[in-house]
C-alpha cells in the first residue's frame, strides 16, 4: 500500500508478525555468518572491479550535442564496450552490472522492444541485471517475449529481482526467467549479488498479474541471510529502487557491502556512504543514465571484509573511441528502425537549440521543484497545438535534456520517450480535459507534497504560475496559483492539455489520494503523440532558446523574516567562478523583473529571468560552461530599479 506520510511517498510493510520474525531471525543469522566468515577467512587480500550502468533505455546510439552531421558525441553503447574491454584487460575480477530499465525511452526500444541491447550486454560479458519498474511498461507478457528472444542463440545473463510476487497458477513464464540473485566465484572468493525491483512499479506501470512486494527491507534481509550462508563474503545488493529507499535498505540491513543503483537517474560522483547495524558502511552508486557514464568501483577483500579501494565515475565522452564492431551493429539497428517506423529519426534534422534544455530542477537552481526548460518547451508545445487555457506534464515523462546544436526526431522522442501506444508506437499519445479551479489546486497540492522523494510527480506548466513552500508539511505547501495572469478561480473551468499518461494518473492516481478529482471532457487523439508535438513545434521555430520563467517557484515561510524593504541586485557568489556562480535579488513589490547576463562588447550571453515575480528574495544560477574566461556583467530591471554588477568567469 502506498500512503503520503510527512511529504514523503513510503512504502509501508504489511502488519503481520510472521515478517517481523523473519526479519530478526535473518538480521540475527547475519550477524552470526558475518563473525564466522571473519574468524574463518584466510589472510589473503583480493580485489574485485565493479564496473556499473543503470536506465540506459535502448539509448544504444550516441546522445548529443550533435556534430554536423548530426552524429551524437556523447555516450552510446560502443563508447561503453570500449571502456569495458578496456577495464578487463587491466584488472582481474571484473564485474559488470546493470541496475534496471533497459526498457522504453528511445525509438530502438518501440521497434525492438529492446533485444538489441540485451544481446550485445550479452556479447559484452554483463554478469547480471535487475528489473526496473519500465521493464514492465507494455506487461510482463512483453518482457517475456524479449527475454525469450535475446536468450534463443546463446542464453542470457541473470535476469533479478526478489521481491516479484508471482498469481499461484503457473501461467506466468516470466518467474521461470527471473532469479532473486546470483552468485559469482573468483578463485576461492564468492559474490552474491541480489536484486531488487522498486514497488512504484505498481502504480508507474503495468506489472499484472505480478505484484511488486513493497516489503523489501525484509527481502533484502532475507537475501543476505541466504547468501551468506551459500558462502558468499562480497554481498551486492544490484537495486531498482532509488536513492532515497537504497539509503534505508543500507541503514536497516547488515551484510551489504554495495548498493548498485538506479532509478534516479542521479549522477553520483563519489559513492554514498551509510552505517548499517553493524556499524560496517555500505556504499551507495549510481551511474546516471543513457550510456552516458559508466562507473568503476573496487574493493579490497581481507579476512572476510570488503573495504573500498577508490571509485571513478566515467563519462562516456569523445575522447573514448567506439567499439567499431558494436559501433556497425547499432548503425545497422537504427536503420532497420527508420525503414520499421518509418520516421527519420536520426538522420533529418528539425532545428537547433542554442543552449542545452535541462530536465532536471536541480540542475538550474539546486532545488527539486522549479521549471525547468524542458519542461517549458514541452508544456509550451502542448499548449500551442491543443489550444488549451493550461498544459501540464510530469516530471517522470520527461527523460532526458535536450541538448544544444542540431536536433533530430530521436533528440526530442528521447525527451518525452517513456510511453507506447498500439496506433503508430511512437510514444503516448496527447490529451485534453477540463478541471476546475478548484481541481487543479488539489493536483498541484499533491505534486508539492512529493518533493522530498524524487520529481516522478513534479508539474510542468505552460499557462498558469504557482509558487509553493516547501519547508510546509505536506498538503499545506501550495501558495499561489495564477492562470493566464491572474489568480485562480476555484469555481472556473479550465481546458488542460497533458499526455494520456498524466490524465490516467490524475485519474487513477493522484484523485484516491486527495478526496477526489472529477476530470470532464476527456479526448485522447488517436495517433497523434506528445513526440510529434513537440517536434511540429520546434521545426515550425526553427531555433530555439532555454528559458526557466519562475512558472513555479519555492517561497520561504519565514515568520521572523519580514518582506525586503527595497529592490536589490546582490554581488554574485562565488566570484571569480568556474563554471557556475548564483546571483541573488530583492524585489519589495510584485514586478516583471529581467535579469540578463553581457559580456564585455554588450552582447546578452543568457537571459536569466524574464517573468512576473512576487515580493521576496530569489537566487538564479548562471552556468558560463561554454564561455570562454572573461568579465562578464549582470543586469536588472524591475519595474523602476535597474542595477548592473560584474563578475569574472575563470578557467
Amino acid at each position: 500500500m502506498r500512503k503520503l506520510r510527512n511529504g514523503k511517498l513510503k512504502y509501508h510493510a504489511q502488519e503481520n508478525r510472521k515478517g517481523k520474525i523473519m526479519l530478526k531471525t535473518a538480521l540475527s543469522r547475519i550477524v552470526l555468518a558475518t563473525l564466522i566468515f571473519s574468524a574463518a577467512a584466510v589472510a589473503q587480500t583480493d580485489t574485485i572491479t565493479v564496473l556499473h550502468v543503470n536506465d540506459t533505455h535502448s539509448c544504444l546510439a550516441p546522445l548529443g550535442p550533435r556534430a554536423a552531421n548530426l552524429s551524437g558525441t556523447i555516450g552510446g553503447i560502443a563508447r561503453l564496450a570500449t571502456e569495458v574491454a578496456a577495464v578487463r584487460n587491466t584488472d582481474s575480477n571484473v564485474l559488470f552490472l546493470h541496475a534496471g530499465d533497459y526498457s522504453i525511452g528511445d525509438p530502438v526500444y518501440n521497434s525492438t522492444f529492446g533485444v538489441p541491447e540485451l544481446t550485445l550486454l550479452r556479447q559484452m560479458g554483463l554478469d547480471a541485471m535487475t528489473l526496473g519498474n519500465h521493464e514492465f511498461d507494455l506487461t510482463p507478457a512483453t518482457l517475456e517475449g524479449a527475454l525469450s528472444t535475446a536468450s534463443s542463440v546463446d542464453g542470457l545473463f541473470p535476469i533479478l529481482s526478489a521481491n516479484l510476487i508471482y498469481p499461484t497458477d503457473t501461467s506466468v513464464a516470466l518467474k521461470n526467467m527471473v532469479v532473486p540473485f546470483t552468485i559469482k566465484q573468483y578463485g576461492t572468493l564468492k559474490v552474491g549479488i541480489f536484486g531488487l525491483t522498486t514497488p512504484e512499479t505498481n502504480v508507474l506501470s503495468q506489472p499484472a498479474p505480478i505484484f511488486v512486494d513493497t516489503n523489501f527491507v525484509e527481502t533484502a534481509a532475507v537475501m543476505v541471510d541466504s547468501l551468506k550462508n551459500h558462502g558468499c563474503s562480497v554481498v551486492i545488493l544490484l537495486s531498482h529502487l532509488g536513492e532515497y529507499y537504497d539509503e534505508a535498505v543500507a541503514a536497516n540491513v547488515p551484510g551489504i557491502d554495495v548498493i548498485v543503483g538506479g532509478h534516479d537517474h542521479y549522477v553520483l560522483d563519489e559513492p554514498v556512504p551509510v552505517v548499517n547495524p553493524a556499524s560496517d558502511t555500505t556504499w551507495i552508486v549510481q551511474a546516471g543514465a543513457f550510456y552516458e557514464y559508466v562507473g568503476k568501483l573496487r574493493l579490497t577483500v581481507a579476512s572476510g571484509k570488503a573495504k573500498l579501494l577508490d571509485y571513478q565515475l566515467i563519462h562516456l565522452d569523445n575522447s573514448i573511441q567506439e567499439d567499431p564492431t558494436v559501433k556497425a551493429t547499432v548503425d545497422a539497428v537504427v536503420a532497420q528502425v527508420e525503414e520499421v517506423l518509418g520516421q527519420y529519426f536520426f538522420t533529418q534534422k528539425i532545428g537547433y537549440a542554442t543552449e542545452d534544455f535541462p530536465e532536471i530542477s536541480a540542475v538550474i537552481a539546486g532545488s527539486k521543484m522549479r521549471d525547468t526548460p524542458a519542461g517549458n518547451l514541452i508544456t509550451d508545445a502542448f499548449r500551442d497545438s491543443m489550444k488549451t487555457d493550461v498544459a501540464i506534464t510530469a516530471g517522470g515523462s520527461i527523460a532526458q535534456p535536450l541538448y544544444h546544436g542540431p536536433i533530430v526526431d530521436a533528440d526530442v522522442f528521447r525527451m518525452v520517450g517513456y510511453g507506447f501506444n498500439t496506433t503508430n508506437g511512437l510514444g503516448y499519445q496527447m490529451a485534453t480535459y477540463k478541471l476546475t479551479g478548484a481541481d487543479i489546486w488539489k493536483a498541484l497540492e499533491f505534486s508539492v507534497g512529493t518533493l522530498d522523494l524524487n520529481d516522478e510527480f513534479q508539474i510542468q506548466v505552460s499557462g498558469m504560475v504557482y509558487t509553493y513552500a516547501p519547508d510546509q508539511p505536506a498538503g499545506s505547501r501550495l501558495k499561489s496559483v495564477t492562470v493566464g495572469g491572474v489568480p485562480i478561480d476555484l469555481q472556473k473551468t479550465y481546458s488542460v492539455a497533458s499526455n494520456e499518461f498524466v490524465l490516467l494518473m490524475l485519474n487513477n492516481f493522484v484523485s484516491p489520494q486527495v478526496g477526489g478529482i472529477t476530470v470532464t471532457d476527456p479526448q485522447i487523439y488517436t495517433g497523434v503523440t506528445e513526440y510529434q508535438v513537440v517536434c511540429a513545434y520546434i521545426a515550425a521555430r526553427d531555433t530555439i532558446s532555454p528559458t526557466t520563467q519562475g512558472r513555479l517557484l519555492p517561497v520561504v515561510e519565514r515568520k521572523d523574516r519580514a518582506l525586503p524593504h527595497d529592490y536589490a541586485l546582490s554581488q554574485n557568489y562565488p566570484n571569480p567562478f568556474n563554471p557556475a556562480t548564483t546571483i541573488s535579488y530583492e524585489l519589495s513589490a510584485i514586478s516583471y523583473v529581467t535579469l540578463k547576463v553581457y559580456n564585455v562588447l554588450g552582447q546578452e550571453v543568457a537571459s536569466l529571468v524574464n517573468d512576473t515575480r512576487q515580493p521576496g528574495e530569489y537566487t538564479v544560477q548562471f552556468d558560463g560552461s561554454r564561455l570562454p574566461s572573461g568579465v562578464y556583467f549582470y543586469r536588472i530591471e524591475a519595474g523602476q530599479f535597474h542595477s548592473v554588477k560584474k563578475m569574472i568567469l575563470m578557467k
